[in-house]
């Protein structure tokens, strides 16, 4: 079949074949995947996850560390008798790990460097759990820096990171058997012994552990270059008219009324009412009787000299670009400006 496709490039190629290439073009890595959640808990067992936040009155940017250290003293001095974990989870462009510190002493694991920070901060917690056995303390604090990954925990729903599923799992086991559990915030790098070992220890790690790539993750690692490869491409349409108005690919904020939304949009793309419904009706297309053109978005906004003095009124400038006009933050006088032209409704 290759050879058959090869001989006739102008046929389409399977689906498969295609995405082949397309792999093998954007190197992607070969790695497990974890499709979906292994388990989903029952509404009668769903778990109950809090955590507590002793610092939850203190703000980093207006506060010394030697305050979250008094702070965080006084919490280990109500819960004398847990035993302490610190996890923690560090990522760069080639490097991945997680740390765990129990009890003093230190591990670290190497993840593949497609998992997500997300993915980092919440895997050392589940490995803290999965150490915990019946010959161990029955008691334990477990700390992180990661607020989203407590959040997520507390808020779970079923289309949860897998590694959130995972944790939720073991813990309600670790409860059925007796476990005293708690999860504890706390604030990184303001010299917390335990955050720092923990931290050291994920930035360090060389045991690689051979966890499955959550599916949310793999997703960002493939929109990478896709995003890339489409914006390179757009960056080189230097004639395409909707280029000026959107150099850079991305979502752009929505108008809170969908009917001014539209409008904007029909700028944007300079397609109205006005300009292309002798297209639909076979009549010809419009003219400026003072610049004998066509009539465009362009033409109306930013070319016809006849509207000048309206563009000083509303813009100060009678020299203005599409992107001024109508690009991510829409000039907050466009709307007066072609109301008063009488374009507003013609749109």
């Amino acid at each position: 079949m290759k050879r058959l496709y090869d001989a006739r490039p102008s046929n389409i190629r399977p689906f498969m074949d295609r995405m082949k290439l397309h792999i093998s073009e954007l190197g992607l890595p070969n790695v497990h995947i974890q499709q979906r959640n292994l388990f989903l808990f029952q509404p009668w067992s769903t778990p109950q996850f809090h955590y507590i936040n002793p610092f939850a009155t203190y703000s980093k940017s207006t506060v010394a560390p030697v305050v979250f250290q008094r702070v965080f003293a006084y919490h280990r001095s109500q819960y004398s008798s847990y035993s302490t974990i610190y996890t923690d989870g560090s990522k760069r462009a080639d490097y991945v790990g997680c740390g765990v510190v129990i009890e003093d002493i230190m591990h670290g694991y190497r993840l593949d460097t497609s998992c997500s920070v997300f993915t980092a901060e919440a895997v050392p917690i589940y490995r803290a759990l999965q150490s915990i056995d019946s010959n161990m303390p029955r008691k334990y604090c477990i700390y992180t820096d990661s607020m989203s990954v407590l959040e997520a925990l507390e808020n779970y729903n079923d289309r949860c990171h897998p590694v959130v599923c995972n944790i939720l799992d073991i813990t309600s086991r670790l409860y059925g058997k007796g476990f005293d559990i708690v999860f504890c915030w706390l604030p990184s790098h303001v010299g917390i012994i335990g955050n720092e070992q923990a931290d050291n220890a994920a930035k360090s790690a060389t045991t690689h552990l051979p966890l499955a790539v959550p599916l949310s993750d793999m997703k960002r690692v493939i929109m990478h270059p896709i995003s890339k490869l489409r914006q390179e491409s757009w960056s080189q349409q230097l004639d395409n008219k909707l280029h000026s108005v959107k150099p850079v690919i991305g979502a752009w904020p929505v108008m809170p009324m969908r009917r001014t939304d539209v409008k904007l949009t029909r700028l944007r793309i300079g397609h109205t009412r006005f300009t292309h419904r002798h297209l639909l009706l076979g009549e010809d297309a419009p003219e400026c009787p003072s610049c004998k053109v066509s009539y465009t978005v362009r033409h109306i906004l930013i070319d016809c000299p006849v509207f000048n003095n309206y563009r000083i009124t509303f813009f100060n400038s009678s020299h203005l670009t599409l992107p001024d006009l109508v690009g991510e933050i829409p000039h907050q006088n466009l709307f007066a400006f072609i109301r008063r032209l009488g374009f507003l409704y013609l749109i």
